[in-house]
């Protein structure tokens, strides 16, 4: 299950070729700046068309080059695909078992992969619009109809904006009850969503922190209190004004706020640095196992250098905490004590100079 192979052609800094990946663990195991990250990218590149570093498709190819190839082998529960993924003449084309992919909303719950990095912090104290990407993110996984509510309420936006940068404030009476009903549908939605995602979050946070007391995210909708197309239009037309001068809409579901509540408090207020990077690893731990719980399906989990900065108990938790999965591929850098997670189906590559070499 999961990943079998793997084909690059100037990906990053990756050596040409195909790697064996038929394995429900893959260890990577290199110093900084070798490759190994270019790889757990490869590989969620074909599980969803996209990067999870840029969104320049361009930076995915070998320095002074302008075009790269992906292909790859999934075995899943519903049996087995392939995937290929091309970059040439500044267009990408995605194809699935030799079709064209038209939308890459059609691969999001394919090869449903969670990737745990140290930029996840910026989902505990980042913006508010990176607390808002995680969650949307986590309802795209068990609802890809979800990308689809996203998109309109986007564009509609984006042409609201429009107008009221243009002065045409007439043209409001039409988008206004269009922004309503779309952002009303979004909010509900991320209501629902962290309502039940906080029950996965509060266990995994209570096994893996072992704090007192229990750590869960409050949603604050920017339209508090408004649960109908007519009390929101009657509240954007309130805010006009203010809207007018600002040149831009000023409140919505792209206004939103989602905070960290421990023991009454804003966590924000009381963590240490290492409290809150445990936090962003035990969101993914979440965000995971929710996937598994509402789906019935396994993901494929790719951790990239996340166990660093935990402690060895903290380490031994939060391993035994990753929920079943369809395949695990880690990171390591060579000093780490990574020995002690092979099994007997664990397959090691040593990463040097973007060159993947099995032990």
């Amino acid at each position: 299950m999961g990943f079998q192979r793997l084909r690059l052609f100037q990906f990053r800094n990756l050596r040409d070729g195909e790697i064996d990946l038929a394995s429900p663990q893959v260890f990577l195991v290199g110093t900084n700046g070798q490759g190994k990250s270019n790889l757990l990218e490869a590989l969620y590149v074909l599980s969803y068309g996209g990067s999870f570093r840029t969104r320049r498709d361009q930076e995915l190819c070998r320095t002074g080059t302008r075009e790269m190839a992906l292909d790859g082998s999934f075995h899943g529960p519903d049996g087995g695909y392939t995937l290929e993924i091309r970059y040439r003449e500044n267009r990408k084309s995605i194809h699935l078992d030799g079709e064209t992919v038209q939308d890459r909303r059609d691969l999001v719950s394919l090869i449903p992969s969670v990737v745990f990095r140290h930029d996840d912090m910026v989902f505990v104290n980042g913006p508010p619009e990176m607390q808002r990407w995680f969650t949307d993110q986590t309802l795209s996984m068990n609802d890809p109809l979800y990308i689809d509510a996203m998109r309109r309420y986007r564009k509609i936006l984006r042409n609201r904006n429009q107008v009221i940068r243009d002065g045409q404030t007439e043209m409001l009476s039409v988008y206004d009850p269009q922004l309503a009903e779309q952002g009303l549908e979004i909010q509900r939605r991320r209501h629902t969503v962290l309502e039940s995602f906080n029950e996965v979050f509060a266990r995994e946070f209570q096994e893996i922190a072992r704090l007192p007391d229990d750590l869960v995210l409050e949603y604050r909708p920017s339209w508090r209190e408004l649960d109908s197309v007519e009390t929101v239009q009657e509240h954007l037309r309130a805010h006009r004004s203010q809207e007018e001068a600002l040149r831009t809409t000023t409140s919505g579901p792209h206004r939103d706020r989602i905070l960290f509540r421990y023991a009454g408090q804003d966590f924000l207020t009381i963590a240490s640095t290492g409290q809150m990077r445990m936090v962003a690893l035990i969101l993914r731990v979440a965000q995971a196992r929710f996937f598994a719980e509402r789906t019935g399906r396994k993901p494929v989990l790719l951790l990239d250098d996340v166990l660093l900065e935990l402690d060895g108990e903290r380490r031994e938790r939060f391993i035994n905490r990753l929920p079943p999965s369809d395949q695990r591929v880690f990171t390591f850098l060579p000093v780490e004590p990574y020995a002690g997670y092979r099994n007997d189906e664990t397959m090691v590559y040593s990463v040097q100079d973007g060159t993947l070499q099995r032990e």
